[in-house]
Formats: structure tokens, sequence, C-alpha cells
């Protein structure tokens, strides 16, 4: 079994390279702070269970580039689109548990449902239906076989106790379940991008709603979405490297909303 990049560039003889599992952890490892800091407290007040969001959010929000390869030859990997993919596995990952926890769907619902918002939408300039046509695009750097879902189970082993025991089982029986369907031929690409469409039309509906569950939902899906772009865009920054004023910007955010605030008395 092979292993999962989230980054790969060449330039000359130096190779910037990092595995899927290395960027989850570093995500990971930001969050060291996190507890006790205001987007923190915002969120836990919203859904005791707010740090689950941001936590499973990273956990899977680049999940769907296990599908992209590097052609011999190409100095450089491009993952456009994986967030469909990596958007579909969570979405079938809700489906599951729910149907695992019958008794606990509108406490999985608060958890799952921002980290979804967050997974689908880290990576969304531009509308959906362009971004869908990207991966029309970069078909030819897309391989759904069923072979990556081995080496997805393969590279998640690397996470450690970052997964909970019952998360790691029902991880790995999705990704089961999607590889079987890979072979038998009842899944496809096409499939995916008609998940994706559902998937958004599920969101927009509790966007548009009036009611106190579903502007709360609102507002974890927005705070979540927040957190996991902050910590993916400074744990890829500091693989690549470079400084720019959005990554300004997105440090001084870490810094004032997702770090741990010390009390008053110990800041003098």
């Amino acid at each position: 079994m092979g292993r999962v990049l989230s980054y790969y560039k060449r330039e000359g003889d130096k190779v910037i390279e990092e595995y899927l599992s290395e960027h989850i952890k570093a995500c990971i490892n930001l969050l060291s702070k996190f507890n006790g800091s205001k987007i923190e407290r915002t969120g836990t007040f919203l859904n005791k269970n707010f740090f689950d969001s941001v936590r499973l959010s990273i956990i899977f929000h680049d999940l769907g580039k296990v599908f992209y390869w590097r052609r011999e030859g190409e100095d450089t990997i491009y993952f456009t689109g994986h967030e469909v993919f990596s958007a579909y596995i969570l979405r079938k990952f809700e489906k599951d548990l729910k149907r695992k926890k019958l008794d606990e769907l509108e406490e999985i619902s608060k958890i799952l449902k921002p980290a979804l918002f967050a997974v689908a939408f880290h990576h969304h300039p531009m509308s959906i239906e362009e971004r869908l046509k990207k991966i029309n695009e970069r078909m030819k750097w897309i391989r759904f076989t069923p072979t990556c879902l081995d080496d997805l189970k393969h590279e998640l082993s690397y996470l450690d106790n970052i997964l909970n025991t019952e998360e790691k089982m029902l991880l790995n029986n999705v990704l089961d379940n999607i590889k079987r369907s890979i072979e038998e031929r009842q899944l496809r690409i096409e499939d995916v991008k008609q998940g994706f469409h559902d998937i958004d039309k599920e969101i927009f509906q509790y966007f548009i709603s009036k009611s106190d569950t579903d502007v709360a939902l609102k507002k974890l899906s927005y705070l979540t979405l927040t957190a996991l772009v902050c910590v993916d865009y400074i744990s890829a920054s500091e693989i690549r490297g470079g400084k720019t004023r959005f990554s300004d910007v997105v440090e001084d955010f870490y810094r004032f909303y997702m770090k741990e605030e010390l009390p008053k008395i110990l800041k003098k």
C-alpha cells in the first residue's frame, strides 16, 4: 500500500512533500491551546461538542486527495476539487453513524453538519458548478480506483489517537463500502459529484431557515469553517514557506481568536 500525499512540488533538485497524515497532525497540533479561546467559547456556547466539529473537519477535509496522482515528469500535484470527494466520504460517515445511533440524531447533526459544511467549502472561491467543472478538467490526474481506499486506510493508520476507536472502525467500514462500490461499478465520479449537489441543497435548507436550531447550526458551520481554514492555511504555509499579507492576517486571527486567553491578572 502506498502513502497519500497532501502536497508535492519539485523545484530543480529540491522536492517539498507532505503526507496527508502529517498535514492532519500539524493542523490538530494548532488546536493545542484551542480550549478557552474566543472561538471555542463561542462555539461551545452553541454546542458543547463544538471541538469535535472542528476536529472531524480537520481529519476529513483532505481525504479526497487520495484520488489524485502525479504523472511521471510533472513537478506539482494539483488537487483541484478534492473537497468534493472529501465531503462525500464525510457524508457517508455521518449517515452510518446516524444509523448506528438512532437515539442521538440531533446531537450527531450538531457535530457533523458544521464539519460537513467546513469540509465542502474550505476551498470554494467560486460557484459549485465552476468547481465541479474543474474536476472534469483534471480527470487525467484522478484515479478513482479501489486501491486508493486501501492507501487511504493505510495513511490514516498514522494518526495515532486523533480518532477514537469507534470513529476508526466506522471510517474503515465507510472506506471499505466505497471500495466495494467502485469495484462493483456502482459508484462513479459522476455519482460523487451528484452527492455534492445533494450536500449543497441540504446545507442551503438550514441556512435559509429561521428556526432557532438552524440559526445555531448556521453559526456553528461558519465557526467550524473559519477554524479549519485558519489551521489548514497556517500548517500548509509552514511546509511550503513564503509569507503573504493574507498569511499575516490568518496568523493574527489565530493568535487572537484561536488560542486560550490568559486570565486578566496574568496579562499584567
